[in-house]
């Protein structure tokens, strides 16, 4: 009899053990959907609060949505909201330049007065790439280009903004350029036709430069 209690007693302990590791897995897997879909206005306060704790003083340390709130004012200042998109998703903070005020058609190379017209926010985004990962990233239209192809054109476009703003003091140790091509169309082009598909191509054209997450290794040890 005592044999058959010990026996029950054992069994109990392991079924135990069973639920506790399959608890553990369900914890895991629960962190793990959780991270996939981070939310990135989170993580910079969970940032912030981790360099505040540390008492260490970086006052030019801010939240993408503190960034947004200052491009947004210094765009409506300067006359340049209709020049710019401004938006803040999971990807976080872009900022995208309609080309035609960049770049004369098919060209790469900037106009005279390009950097003069957006200095404000270009500014803005070379104080931020401090601390910050950025990415500069070129997209054309559908139209297959004539002198070289929509790849390159894209490629040289945001290879010419990082070269200017390297000049004026872009952290290049944190940027990364992306050709886009036709891809990631801001504006549908599917039953477009006439005045309303060029509309749609020329929203396509643009740079844009993507204030991203924070290099917190950097923020330590400054």
């Amino acid at each position: 009899m005592l044999k058959q209690r010990t026996s029950c007693k054992n069994q109990d302990l392991w079924l135990t053990s069973y639920a506790d590791l399959v608890t553990a897995i369900l914890a895991v897997l629960v962190l793990m959907v959780s991270f996939s879909k981070i939310d990135i206005e989170k993580y910079d306060m969970i940032q912030r609060l981790m360099v505040e704790k540390k008492e260490q003083n970086f006052s030019d340390f801010s939240t993408l949505r503190e960034i947004k709130e200052r491009i947004e004012k210094k765009a409506q200042q300067a006359n340049l909201k209709d020049k710019i998109l401004v938006k803040l998703d999971s990807n976080g903070l872009t900022i995208s330049f309609d080309s035609t005020a960049q770049f004369k058609t098919s060209e790469y190379r900037l106009k005279k007065d390009a950097f003069k017209i957006m200095k404000p926010i270009f500014i803005e985004i070379i104080k931020e790439s401090k601390y910050r990962y950025i990415d500069i990233a070129g997209f054309t239209d559908d139209v297959p280009g004539s002198k070289m192809t929509n790849w390159e054109l894209s490629a040289l476009r945001a290879l010419a903004i990082q070269k200017k703003l390297e000049k004026y003091g872009l952290n290049n140790n944190n940027v990364r350029l992306l050709a886009n091509s036709k891809n990631k169309p801001l504006v549908k082009y599917i039953n477009k036709k006439g005045i309303n598909l060029k509309k749609a191509r020329a929203k396509n054209r643009r740079v844009s430069i993507t204030i991203r997450d924070a290099k917190f290794n950097d923020l330590e040890r400054k």
